[in-house]
């Protein structure tokens, strides 16, 4: 990366909290929501700062949002797998976004890697990736997932009793 700033700086500044209350004080002076683009929440200001960072977590994001994705493809959710994806990529985010303690030690540790980061769209170390889904979505997370594609099948069950009662 050629920024000013080297890798662990920038990771520095997206998480620690000094950065997140400087964003604060920034979108409460301003009375708005300061970010654009891809929402990293209140980090947005430490993304700035650095260009070379943004790609990297924008490629990371991407490619957990596409691995999550997959995931749950291969575990044959049937009707209950576009809502689950919706739901776990909310929570994907919701974590990016404000990592756990453990969370945050993988993430420095991928962010540092440049071999993962070249011209492709994807982060293409798919076991990588799956191992980091466990440390950023808590249990909590998966079991709104769980409960989330159950939901649709229930839904979708109801629905269709309730046409075949219509047509008989």
């Amino acid at each position: 990366m050629n920024n000013n700033q080297n890798v662990a700086e920038a990771i520095d500044l997206l998480f620690n909290p000094a950065s997140l209350q400087e964003a604060i004080q920034i979108e409460d002076e301003t009375d708005c929501d300061v970010t654009a683009g891809l929402d990293w929440g209140l980090a947005i200001h430490a993304v700035l700062q650095n260009p070379g960072m943004f790609g990297r977590m924008t490629q990371l994001r991407v490619s957990l949002n596409r691995e999550l994705r997959l995931l749950l493809k291969e575990w044959n959710l049937g009707i209950g797998e576009k809502t689950a994806v919706e739901v776990a990529q909310k929570r994907l985010i919701q974590r990016l976004q404000l990592p756990q303690p453990i969370a945050l030690s993988a993430l420095h540790d991928i962010l540092k890697q440049d071999e993962l980061y070249n011209v492709e769209e994807f982060i293409s170390n798919r076991d990588l990736l799956k191992s980091l889904l466990p440390i950023l979505l808590l249990a909590s997370d998966w079991e709104e997932i769980a409960l989330a594609a159950a939901n649709s099948v229930r839904e979708q069950v109801i629905y269709k009793v309730g046409i075949n009662q219509i047509s008989a």
